[in-house]
């Protein structure tokens, strides 16, 4: 099976971008052929997989959009199947990782007329394409609050759709121990090993309201630190937890390439979301035995607490959040226990099989 992979931008922290690349690994290491078809390329390329940089140009970030998906349409033909993760009308497949933009303009308050703005007209006139009543596009969703929202505006059919497992791959092995690792990042740091580590990883600061933990991080005990993986503005961050005295407790780690190690280290991932369609973080963190707090904002949130995690509300205030950290912090042992029953299931796994399971029945059909 010969097929396409389209994605706009490729970065290698991007959930969306890294669901894709492991789609095409699991496609390769089964004997399929697939190609990832791009706009930008952020990172060192895969080895084995071809990548197709089409020079689709435009002057604002909606018409590189646009004409990106106007270059993959032309790509269809040359393909016994495909899938977008973006929006391509005409695509067999659609990876949704996006919330509803039908949707997001009714709670958000904006004005009706805004729709017509290039903008926003370009990308609703996708999101039609793709889900509406005469396309043929099969959706692939992540989770299952993002179903009702979709068929709300396009009345999407039963048939239309699959509602996939969360997305886990097999946690990395380590030589060290979990006690040997957590000892050598918290000297990275300048943490004791008695100490507790929060861990936060994001590359949208505002949006996932690294601002709310720091607030909270002031309202519980001295010993608890917060570790911060992602590549935002972290200047507005500093300030606010320098006039909050609790600076030294924060620690700026950028992007990281070892993330699975910090997630073994923490002590807890605290996911207070504005925002979030699914959260591969949330149930990644899980398969290393890191408790989990995130909003019910979040996709994957259902996923959390049938993990023993906490959900947090979609306010949160800080008093709230603060009070989550320090029960879950003090209740450590039974949580990790119960994260690891819950990722031990095999049929977590098996997300990508599903999805190439479908992309062949397309392939053969005459």
């Amino acid at each position: 099976m010969k097929f396409a992979i389209f994605l706009q931008h490729y970065f290698p922290f991007g959930g969306l971008q890294r669901d894709a690349l492991r789609l095409a690994e699991t496609a390769q290491a089964a004997g399929y052929s697939p190609t990832l078809m791009v706009s930008t390329w952020d990172g060192a390329k895969p080895a084995t997989i071809p990548v197709i940089e089409l020079q689709t140009g435009g002057l604002t970030n909606h018409g590189k959009a646009q004409r990106f998906t106007q270059a993959c349409q032309k790509q269809l033909a040359d393909f016994d199947t495909s899938i977008g993760f973006h929006r391509v009308p005409g695509a067999p497949f659609h990876f949704c990782g996006d919330a509803c933009l039908a949707e997001r303009f009714i709670r958000s308050g904006k004005s009706p007329l805004a729709k017509f703005l290039p903008r926003y007209r370009s990308q609703l006139h996708n999101e039609r394409a793709v889900f509406g009543t005469d396309a043929h596009t099969h959706i692939l969703f992540l989770a299952k609050k993002e179903i009702e929202d979709y068929q709300h505006h396009y009345q999407l059919n039963g048939t239309r759709f699959t509602l996939l497992p969360p997305w886990l791959r097999k946690p990395d092995t380590f030589a060290e121990t979990r006690d040997a690792v957590r000892t050598r990042l918290l000297q990275e740091i300048g943490v004791r090993d008695t100490d507790k580590v929060l861990l936060f990883v994001g590359s949208n600061y505002r949006l996932k309201r690294l601002d709310r933990i720091i607030d909270a991080l002031s309202l519980i005990d001295e010993s608890i630190h917060l570790a911060v993986c992602g590549t935002d503005a972290f200047a507005p961050i500093q300030r606010q937890a320098e006039a909050l005295n609790v600076s030294a407790r924060v620690h700026a780690l950028g992007a990281r390439t070892d993330l699975p190690a910090w997630m073994l280290a923490a002590d807890l991932l605290v996911h207070p979301s504005k925002r979030e369609t699914a959260g591969m973080v949330l149930t990644e963190a899980l398969s290393y035995g890191l408790p989990v707090t995130c909003t019910t904002c979040c996709g994957y949130a259902p996923h959390v607490a049938e993990a023993g995690g906490t959900l947090l509300s979609e306010a949160c205030p800080p008093e709230e959040l603060a009070e989550t950290m320090h029960q879950m912090l003090s209740n450590l042992t039974h949580l990790r226990a119960q994260a690891l029953q819950w990722s031990a299931n095999p049929e977590l796994y098996r997300t990508a099989d599903i999805i190439l399971a479908k992309m062949r029945q397309d392939a053969d059909r005459p």
